[in-house]
């Protein structure tokens, strides 16, 4: 392994000289600072963060104790895991069994670690203990348990809530109270005493006594718990029917014990950490989830803050909802169709997570489904308009992208969806209602169920905008501290630092990688920028597209181009993903629905390096699939039946690992889910970004088709790009053409 000491050598310094570089203190020139840099990347020289850290008095540990590294706490330590990694913490974890006299031991380990703060699961009641780590000035969050004192932060579920409603659930459907069987753990944590007092509430308000239910306390240690249980019972039919458990820590011992007697009849229920997957799962189980990895990013966030801000290091209590969201089940009936139900898609990543799951649906309801694929949305939208000028029944289904639905809806080409929508209130409310609404909410006919719902994002190397040596030559050349780009001018000054045409020391040959098939390419990148400059396409009626903010986005746009790979003509964003993904580009914009993961192989070397941000500007260009009936559907109760069956609950879940993000509530809180599509962590910051297209109307007042006035935009802007003509001459043709089609009486 290298040391400071072959990189002092090898680039013909002091180890003095190396060591103030990297500890930001040197005043060198700058070819001893990139000679010095060049020694540490050939060298593959990694600096020992933690002696740096040590030796500057720098480091900041933060101990975790929890009773073991099962179910749900390894949720919890992935939650505060993932939101510290950004800092420089270096964890400490730790078990205690709940064995208080380990859970002593290890306080005064972290006490002499001198740790800034400690996550625990504590087996203890009151604060006696901590007060000695509290008084030596580090920051305490409780989770799962509280203490009696409430001077001192948490993060709980809401257990009592969850219990509550489970039991008043059971009851309303003709449970008896004996056929309840209430188990926790030891009644001094406080997490057990609140799922008591939340069953005891709905056993009450039922008009019976507590005192009716059946309750037991084991240990939670596994094979103590199974002595425990087996002494409870004598015979298999002391077992109720109904069996709630207080944790998963102690459901293996209990079916060990069911299987012994026998009962396969008993119906088990237990709270849950995340689970994205409903695969191998007992039957007789049914599992709560609960939101553990979000737990542990709120445990860290108040960590984060109190260790900023000490003085705010007092009586913070959160709740974690653990009640499961009702979510829409698959669908029981399919009607018989007695031909193959015909889709129509486009290609992208979701068409392939829908084609995948397809043999499910054709075992689940006997039907057969054939589709046809096109490689681009607008041969897609050709054709939806072929079956729709002819009169077509062929197809049943469609694939449609949102800015179509005005004009789709005008033309009444797919069906409208409410008379199903009206019955089935609790599926359309299990979707992200910003996003629902956004594609729906305007206008009372829908026509349209979300697919895949894709951001504008920027996509960047990380790497690159975190290089010190970049850092320092960036602000050398230009005075500026490196950083993303918070407007479209800044974008196209940060493209140019990293085009080695401009640039000779560039690590990347491009900054950026520009969208170019027309329409549809050009569009997403003009649009974005067109708003961000203040322009539109009418105004009162009138063509406005030859403003001076239009002119000022389209010379954006050409700057850009200027650090752009040149052969964009053929590309969308699969295509442009996969030559940013190379390695040789620095950033691009482009829609999040094509990144199938962060962990993907297309990403291969870089895929560690990878960063996400907003686009530049105030806004971004809203980007969603949708599913939709032919309006001259046979049999649309089957269509909107596979419809639902491949946007339900369980299907979503897997489509959004295949596929891409639907707009799903459960998809949307799954932090499994954020792990492969982690911009999905600020979905509302980017939705909030997102705008619709102009829909434009010609004289007598119904829209223009948006490819006609895209294809012409598209056209002049390749012009422009090529040099062919000049801005304003190509914004003025652009004015006259579609002048022309808002004269137009049809």
């Amino acid at each position: 392994m290298p040391t400071i000491k072959d990189v002092a050598k090898k680039s013909g310094v002091s180890i003095a000289t190396v060591s103030n570089i990297l500890n930001n203190k040197a005043s060198v020139g700058e070819e001893i600072y990139q000679r010095v840099y060049s020694a540490m990347e050939e060298l593959d020289y990694k600096p020992n963060m933690l002696a740096r850290n040590l030796k500057s008095n720098g480091v900041k540990f933060v101990g975790i104790i929890v009773p073991a590294f099962l179910g749900i706490y390894q949720d919890i330590i992935e939650g505060i895991q993932r939101e510290l990694s950004e800092y420089d913490f270096y964890l400490i974890t730790r078990t205690t069994n709940d064995m208080i006299n380990k859970e002593k031991k290890l306080i005064d380990e972290f006490i002499g670690l001198g740790v800034c703060g400690i996550f625990v699961v504590t087996s203890f009641r009151d604060m006696e203990y901590y007060k000695k780590a509290a008084d030596a000035g580090i920051s305490l969050v409780f989770i799962e348990r509280t203490v009696d004192e409430l001077n001192y932060s948490s993060v709980v579920f809401d257990n009592r809530s969850m219990v509550k409603n489970l039991l008043r659930s059971l009851l309303a459907k003709t449970c008896k109270v004996e056929e309840l069987w209430l188990i926790t753990g030891d009644l001094s944590y406080s997490s057990e005493r609140d799922f008591v007092e939340g069953a005891y509430l709905a056993v009450e308000e039922a008009g019976m006594q507590a005192k009716e239910l059946k309750r037991s306390q084991v240990s939670f240690s596994e094979l103590q718990a199974f002595a425990d249980m087996m002494n409870l019972i004598g015979r298999a039919d002391e077992i109720p029917p109904n069996v709630i458990l207080s944790s998963e820590r102690i459901l293996e011992s209990f079916m060990e014990m069911l299987s012994i007697y026998d009962r396969k009849d008993v119906h088990v229920f237990v709270p849950v950490g995340e689970r994205w997957s409903s695969a191998g799962r007992n039957e007789s189980i049914c599992e709560i989830p609960r939101r553990a990895v979000y737990c542990g990013k709120r445990c860290a966030q108040l960590m984060l803050e109190f260790v900023k801000k000490p003085a705010t290091n007092e009586n913070t209590q959160i709740v974690i909802p653990t009640q499961a969201l009702k979510e829409d089940q698959l669908i029981s009936y399919i009607p018989a169709l007695h031909r193959p139900l015909k889709i129509l898609l486009t290609s992208n990543a979701m068409t392939t997570a829908l084609l995948r799951l397809l043999p499910a649906f054709m075992r689940e309801s006997g039907i057969q489904v054939e589709t046809k694929i096109f490689t681009y949305q607008q041969e897609l939208y050709e054709e939806i308009m072929k079956q729709y000028e002819s009169g077509s029944r062929e197809y049943d289904v469609y694939m449609m992208d949102s800015p179509w639905i005005e004009y789709f809806r005008q033309i009444q080409c797919v069906l409208t969806l409410n008379p199903y929508l009206e019955k089935e209130k609790e599926y359309v409310k299990s979707f992200v209602p910003e996003i629902w609404n956004k594609l729906n909410g305007g206008n009372g006919r829908i026509i349209g169920i979300p697919l895949v719902s894709m951001t504008q994002l920027l996509l960047y190397r990380r790497d690159l905008f975190k290089s010190p040596a970049l850092q320092r030559a960036y602000y050398r050349k230009n005075g500026l501290e490196l950083g993303l780009p918070s407007t479209w001018t800044e974008y196209n000054f940060l493209a140019k630092f990293f085009t080695r045409e401009f640039t000779k020391d560039s690590p990347t040959e491009y900054g950026t990688c520009l969208l170019g098939k027309k329409p549809n390419g050009l569009i997403q990148e003009f649009f974005p920028r067109q708003w961000s400059f203040h322009g539109t396409i009418m105004n009162k009626n009138q063509v406005v597209i030859d403003s001076p903010q239009n002119v000022r986005a389209v010379r954006n746009l050409m700057e850009a181009y200027e650090c752009s790979l040149p052969q964009i003509w053929d590309l969308m964003e699969n295509e442009q993903i996969d030559a940013f993904a190379k390695g040789n580009i620095a950033f691009i914009s482009t829609y999040s629905g094509h990144i199938k993961s962060i962990l993907d192989s297309q990403f291969g070397s870089i895929g560690d390096r990878l960063g996400y941000a907003v686009l530049p500007g105030k806004y971004s260009l809203v980007g969603s699939w949708l599913l939709a009936v032919n309006g001259n559907c046979q049999n649309p109760d089957t269509a909107f039946s596979f419809i639902k069956w491949i946007t339900s609950g369980t299907r979503a879940m897997q489509c959004s690992v295949l596929g891409g993000f639907m707009p799903k509530q459960t998809v949307n809180l799954s932090e499994q889910i954020k792990t492969i599509y982690p911009w999905n962590e600020h979905l509302e910051d980017y939705v909030r970004m997102e705008r619709q297209r102009e829909n434009i109307r010609n004289a007598k007042g119904t829209y223009i088709n948006n490819y006609s006035i895209e294809g012409v935009i598209a056209d002049g802007l390749q012009d422009v790009l090529c040099k062919k003509c000049g801005i304003e001459e190509m914004l003025e043709d652009c004015k006259e053409q579609i002048s022309a089609m808002v004269r137009e009486w049809k």
